[in-house]
């Protein structure tokens, strides 16, 4: 005689458990033939789907962003990079539901995109100066 260890045991020619085991379905019991199992589809949201409770309005992050990414290219970078990481989670913020947190977010970047924008034309401005001073200086030369 075997030790009960619990586990099933098999049969050595047909290769399937004694005694039922507990591994292949006889077939339906009495308490389980009027169930039929069911799966439902469902399809993928395209976006996850926000209850905002009431009087809450989901605040627009996409100009925010898009002015971040363009301070950062033409104004100044480390301002407008920043701006986008804050941008980029008010955003993630609104997709979580959290809208008074994302304002917030919303906010810092602005100030950050004005300050870009404020360096960016201190920058520029410099800039133009010294290349027309470049300019005139070398074409007032050649007329004397």
């Amino acid at each position: 005689m075997e030790p009960n260890t619990g586990l099933p045991t098999y049969e050595a020619s047909l290769g399937g458990p004694v005694n039922n085991g507990g591994y292949h379905n006889t077939g339906p019991t009495n308490d389980q033939q009027n169930c039929i199992p069911m799966t439902n589809i469902q399809p993928a949201p395209t976006r996850p789907m926000v209850i905002a409770q009431s009087g809450e309005v989901e605040p627009e992050t996409t100009g925010s962003l898009v002015f971040s990414t363009l301070s950062a290219m033409f104004c100044f970078l480390w301002c407008g990079l920043m701006a986008i990481g804050v941008a980029w989670q008010a955003r993630l913020q609104v997709l979580n539901g959290k809208f008074a947190h994302a304002r917030h977010s919303l906010t810092v970047a602005k100030i950050l995109n004005c300050v870009a924008l404020f360096f960016g034309l201190i920058f520029w401005g410099l800039l133009i100066w010294a290349l027309s001073g470049i300019f005139f200086h070398s074409y007032r030369r050649s007329y004397y």
